[in-house]
């Protein structure tokens, strides 16, 4: 977690970073067959961060087109996520874990 400054609070937007971070690092060893960007879309639906491509996108500073592809891989590969819905015009893709993917985050993400 960040110093906080003498006197100061901690910055809990730099926790929250480095959490989910950790949390990401933490999926990726107990899972290698997963992308970093796969373990980070993973822990964000997981987290509430994020509940549709768009807004991931926008969130973390990735190109919406390779979180749509990280999705399908997630969704029609992996089985992890499901696609609930999708704006034809923008894209954006609603998303929630699969059964799935709610045992294997939970796994990974509280016991450590």
């Amino acid at each position: 977690m960040s110093t906080p400054e003498p006197g100061g609070e901690p910055d809990p937007g730099a926790f929250l970073a480095e959490t989910f971070l950790a949390e990401v690092d933490w999926i990726l060893a107990r899972t290698p067959d997963l992308t970093p960007l796969d373990a980070g879309v993973l822990a964000a639906l997981h987290r509430g961060l994020a509940s549709d491509t768009r807004s991931f996108a926008k969130l973390f500073g990735v190109a919406h087109a390779l979180v749509l592809r990280t999705v399908a891989d997630l969704a029609d590969g992996l089985g992890l996520v499901t696609l609930e819905a999708r704006d034809l015009r923008t894209q954006r893709t609603r998303l929630a874990l699969t059964e799935a993917g709610r045992q294997l985050v939970p796994e990974a993400l509280g016991s450590h």
